[in-house]
């Protein structure tokens, strides 16, 4: 089978790979779907992980299972599931403390195990199916469900993190595909005022689509400014992060804004950074509580059929970020350098392969 292998920091090819060896908990899944990230673009780029060099690249696809292992329960071949973005190691010891998704021993880019890779290939394997996968309701399309293993997954995550309770004036950093999904949960959780930061006209009509009361161009002025002119000079109650730039500069800026006890979660990958500075003032010295977090996708089963469920009742339809589509293959590479050139007009390039 083929599969797109990154080789070394900026070079990524198409190549034949070996036939995944399907074992007892296990499952092989031909994929229909697959996106692209800007997390792939970053990780040709760099060879960030260098335990994914010589390994299948891509972590967002949806597909047809074509075989199980003997102990697989709840999956057959044909059913239609959803590939996680985080693979969970959910018989590590301590999933048992809900810490199954920082142990990414099946991860394709952590794990020593030959079999394992990344999406973009002819067939995936997914370790341990009836843990990770998560089945398709029928109501729910492809296209809709390819961007729940991570642009929802992520998104959603990051407003959690955020604990916004009903009123509360949240503020989203940046509005591409995982900052939409967050700007659209801050709404569902309750947020009073949601302020997004963007500048492109696509996604600040989305934003405002998905919940976004205001909308600040941090083109134009201080981005603190704005926001203090909306809010009449009050702090915002939680802040994500979900912005490129300087890395420094993303975090100054939600500390400045986030009140004291206030939340700030990161949902950007930073790549290529070795550190980042926040002003201690913005902190009040240290010695008062802002909660800070960095954000991984939520992984398993239950998370992402529960997501999935969201879109098969109508409370969220995720597929205007699907900008542009493309297919077969060699939508990959399209994708890829589309989102390296960094044109306007694309949202979450998806691939159609079947």
């Amino acid at each position: 089978m083929r599969g797109y292998v990154l080789r070394a920091a900026g070079r990524a090819v198409w190549k034949e790979t070996p036939m995944p060896c399907v074992g007892p908990y296990d499952a092989l899944v031909r994929p229909t779907v697959v996106a692209i990230c800007t997390t792939d673009v970053h990780l040709i780029e760099t060879a960030a992980r260098p335990t994914a060099i010589g390994k299948v690249i891509g972590h967002e696809a949806v597909g047809i299972v074509t075989a199980v292992g003997e102990h697989v329960r709840d999956f057959r071949a044909g059913d239609r599931v959803v590939l996680p973005a985080v693979v969970a190691d959910w018989r590590h010891p301590r999933a048992q403390r809900g810490e199954a998704k920082y142990h990414q021993t099946n991860s394709p880019y952590r794990s020593a195990d030959d079999r394992v890779g990344g999406v973009f290939s002819e067939y995936v394997l997914a370790i341990d199916a009836d843990m990770c996968l998560a089945k398709i309701p029928d109501r729910v399309s492809d296209v809709q469900a390819v961007m729940v293993s991570d642009m929802l997954a992520t998104g959603f995550s990051g407003a959690e993190r955020l604990e916004i309770q009903y009123g509360e004036t949240a503020v989203v950093l940046g509005i591409g595909p995982v900052g939409l999904m967050g700007v659209a949960a801050a709404a569902l959780r309750g947020a009073g005022r949601i302020i997004a930061v963007g500048s492109r006209l696509r996604t600040v009509e989305l934003a405002k689509h998905y919940g976004a009361t205001d909308v600040v161009d941090y083109k134009k002025d201080d981005v603190v400014s704005q926001i203090r002119a909306l809010t009449g000079g009050e702090a915002a109650d939680s802040v994500l992060i979900a912005s490129g730039g300087e890395v420094s500069d993303q975090f100054t800026v939600a500390m400045e804004l986030a009140k004291l006890g206030g939340h700030v979660a990161c949902v950007s990958g930073f790549y290529g950074e070795q550190s980042v500075t926040i002003p201690l003032k913005l902190w009040n010295w240290g010695v008062t509580e802002k909660f800070v977090t960095g954000v991984l996708a939520g992984a398993g089963r239950d998370y992402l059929e529960r997501l999935l469920a969201l879109i098969e009742c109508g409370r969220i339809d995720p597929s205007p970020l699907a900008a542009p589509i493309l297919r077969g293959w060699g939508g990959v590479e399209e994708g890829l350098d589309l989102m390296r050139r960094k044109d306007p007009d694309v949202i979450k390039p998806i691939v159609l392969i079947d």
